[in-house]
């Protein structure tokens, strides 16, 4: 998705500062979405006669003070539903310079995954006080952060990805007045944004106001400090690692080396499925004793499943997690059968095959919405030997770049019809246009965060709980004008893949009045087949994070 940042400025009793302010930022030529943080009558009537003069601002006032930290969480939100990328937090009593704006969006725009911070250059006019304080924050942070990585956490000057900061927003309580702006830096470090700055002239003002309240808000910036340093001996191990949190599913390393998948598969090909089948029980035993991360998300999903009445065979415990990793390994080895040819039609049910048979002779293609529960994988190879049916797949290749080469090397037609979303952009679009004109259908996982680039999330109930879900696949379908299409390809006791095709729009429309209601009535949608699925074939679930946390986040830790 293009880079589109906005300004957000919370604001409490700064009315009077603010004209002069305003000013200086429409010179950015950035929307901005004024927070007013429930100031008083006065102030809240000037700030309505400043946003009725300006067309580029809009303000948003909340009922009541509920501190900094809440302004700003209002406002990433508003700026997410707005369908911005990027917000430039700029607080509103005038010590941050507007003409280093620039600078900070450019900074996003090179890396866009990153938090951008302004890094204060003071003068003379600095409280003593404050200027020794912050020294202490810095210190606290470096502890929490087992790291100088981040310069300083205190400047309410900078730019937030709004994908992995809302999604850590929805996971973990973060201080809701001036213990917010260290607080997110530090957890959002601890998952593993990047963290970078951006050298800033920070002023303060004659007759300037402050709202930092002594000893309220210094009990609530040392009880922060408290929390953070627990939250740091919780991950100390991940910490000393240099691994921190895993922001995204897609920067999860792939497990094991190339040689160690390659004798693997030799051992498949030479003594067949049922030795392999037999030698994965060591095998996952072992990923199962190593893996804390994929023990912990997997039984946190078994648990939801388990409180919806889904179908499993006991109440979540270690055995079962061991049995969902070895549902996992499993359907490796029929993915490497099926490109080997050894699984074949006899091994699938194909449900409402026809569909896909008369949308190709309607001379259009379609989109196909899957997901990562069941084995798509392998619906891909069969697809192959389907006269005339051309099934492309938007996938991303590299935390799983091993399993793959060792396919393309053994089946050259494995890697034929990939698009690499890594590489996703304005040419991808034109080919994907291409590909629907020639009556081929274009397969997109519609439960994963594009990594790599910015992202939209909406929230969908899933599993009793929200989860946040990528609004990009929707969006390109909708530019695709074509039909949609929901596939599922689940294994049965028996060894048997059913795999399903239901009509799930004949297209998807966005209205520009109802944008973000409508994507959010799509995405729902396809929540609820994928809780369906989810229900009915729990062992089958093959996202090994934390689902609820975010499409891009790891590990649910305590917050």
């Amino acid at each position: 998705m293009a880079f589109r940042p906005c300004l957000v400025v919370p604001c409490y009793n700064h009315s009077r500062q603010l004209g002069v302010a305003l000013d200086r930022l429409a010179e950015t030529g950035l929307p901005c979405l004024l927070i007013d943080d429930g100031s008083d009558a006065d102030n809240a009537r000037d700030l309505e006669t400043l946003a009725g003069e300006r067309d580029w601002l809009e303000l948003i006032r909340l009922e009541r003070n509920s501190g900094k930290g809440v302004a700003v969480i209002h406002g990433l939100r508003a700026a997410a539903r707005h369908g911005y990328t990027h917000a430039l937090q700029i607080d509103a009593d005038g010590q941050h310079d507007p003409a280093d704006i620039p600078a900070l969006i450019k900074a996003a725009q090179a890396e866009p995954e990153a938090l951008i911070s302004g890094r204060p250059r003071y003068g003379d006019d600095i409280p003593r006080a404050r200027l020794y304080g912050r020294y202490l924050t810095h210190a606290m942070v470096w502890l929490q952060t087992l790291s100088f990585s981040i310069k300083d956490s205190m400047c309410g000057f900078r730019v937030y990805p709004l994908g992995p900061t809302l999604a850590l927003l929805e996971r973990a309580g973060v201080g809701k007045r001036m213990d917010f702006d260290t607080e997110i830096m530090v957890r959002l470090y601890w998952q593993g944004t990047p963290v970078r700055f951006v050298d800033t002239r920070v002023v303060y003002p004659p007759g300037g106001v402050s709202h930092f309240a002594v000893l309220g808000d210094n009990l609530r910036i040392s009880a922060m400090h408290t929390r953070l340093t627990l939250g740091m001996l919780w991950r100390l191990p991940r910490l000393l690692s240099g691994r921190h949190d895993v922001q995204h599913w897609s920067h999860q390393p792939e497990r094991g080396s190339w040689w160690a998948l390659w004798f693997v598969f030799q051992i498949y090909r030479l003594l067949g499925s049922r030795v392999i089948k037999w030698l994965l029980y060591p095998m996952i035993a072992y990923f199962f004793a190593t893996n804390r991360d994929v023990r912990t998300v997997s039984r946190h999903f078994l648990q939801h499943v388990h409180e919806q009445g889904g179908q499993l065979p006991r109440t979540p415990d270690n055995r079962l997690v061991y049995q969902h990793l070895y549902s996992f390994g499993d359907a490796i080895v029929d993915r490497l059968a099926c490109w080997q040819g050894r699984l074949r039609h006899e091994h699938i049910r194909f449900h409402n095959q026809q569909a896909l048979l008369d949308q190709r002779d309607s001379g259009q293609g379609a989109v196909i919405l899957t997901s990562h529960l069941g084995n798509m994988e392998m619906t891909r190879g069969l697809m192959t030997d389907i006269e005339f049916i051309k099934l492309n797949a938007l996938v991303y290749n590299r935390n799983a770049a091993h399993i793959n080469d060792i396919i393309r090397r053994n089946n050259p037609r494995a890697g034929s019809d990939i698009i690499d979303i890594a590489d996703f952009g304005p040419q991808t679009a034109l080919v994907l246009d291409n590909k629907i004109r020639q009556a081929e259908f274009i397969a997109i996982a519609a439960d994963r965060t594009p990594p790599g680039q910015p992202s939209r999330l909406l929230p969908a109930r899933f599993l009793g709980e929200p989860a946040l879900f990528p609004a990009g696949p929707f969006i390109v379908a909708s530019l695709l004008h074509c039909p949609v299409y929901f596939m599922s390809c689940i294994k049965h006791e028996d060894g048997i893949y059913d795999l399903e095709v239901k009509h799930f729009a004949e297209r998807i429309t966005l209205s520009r009045k109802r944008r973000e209601k409508d994507l959010a009535g799509w995405i729902q949608r396809y929540a609820n087949e994928l809780e369906t699925l989810a229900l009915r074939a729990p062992l089958q679930w093959f996202n090994f994070y934390d689902f609820w946390a975010d499409a891009g986040t790891g590990e649910q830790q305590p917050s």
